[in-house]
């Protein structure tokens, strides 16, 4: 088996924050969140949750991490698209000061039961997994309110794009099958008003 093919871990989080602005910036606010959690149960199949939230601008970030980490399963594998380092901090950090802590980082710090796979993932890719599902992303230039919207999304496509490039093809067919399914009752239950 190659390197790079693993086993799908038994619980899995994947984990979407929406900021405003990016992370990058020392105004950055987080707005939304959506943790895409897949649970493989030996007799029952796996079990697929989401759990989405949205905040106000003055929500207070460490409270917001907290909530985060109490929600995520019990030796989960926390999986998120990794943040772009910011240039003004790499500069700060290139005379001696240290970078300031992403949110992963402080997610591990409150969880040190969790692996943390920060993923590299273009945009590109995310675009042909989303294409493949008939996901709908928020795309480029999307108002915050519409990726706040599409944080459930956005997760679920980074999980299935971690599924198809990272994981064995026992795990893609099996899980892969079992999301579809799941996501055809979602998609048929009423809405609720």
């Amino acid at each position: 088996m190659p390197n790079n093919v693993m086993r799908h871990p038994r619980v899995l989080s994947c984990l979407e924050i929406v900021r405003d602005p990016s992370e990058t910036s020392h105004r950055s606010a987080i707005r939304s969140i959506a943790l895409f959690t897949v649970t493989r149960c030996r007799d029952d199949g796996p079990r697929f949750k989401v759990d989405h939230r949205a905040f106000d601008r003055d929500a207070n970030r460490s409270d917001i991490l907290d909530g985060i980490a109490a929600r995520i399963p019990t030796e989960a594998t926390l999986i998120a698209k990794a943040s772009p380092i910011d240039p003004h901090a790499l500069r700060h950090a290139q005379n001696g000061n240290p970078l300031p802590p992403s949110d992963l980082q402080l997610s591990q710090r409150l969880r040190g039961d969790l692996a943390i796979l920060p993923l590299r993932c273009r945009s590109s890719a995310l675009d042909e997994t989303a294409a493949a599902y008939a996901i709908q992303r928020a795309g480029l230039g999307a108002s915050i309110t519409a990726q706040a919207r599409r944080a459930p999304d956005e997760a679920t496509c980074v999980w299935l794009t971690f599924l198809w490039s990272v994981c064995r093809r026992t795990d893609r067919t099996m899980l892969g099958s079992a999301w579809e399914a799941w996501r055809a009752i979602q998609n048929a239950r009423p809405v609720g008003f």
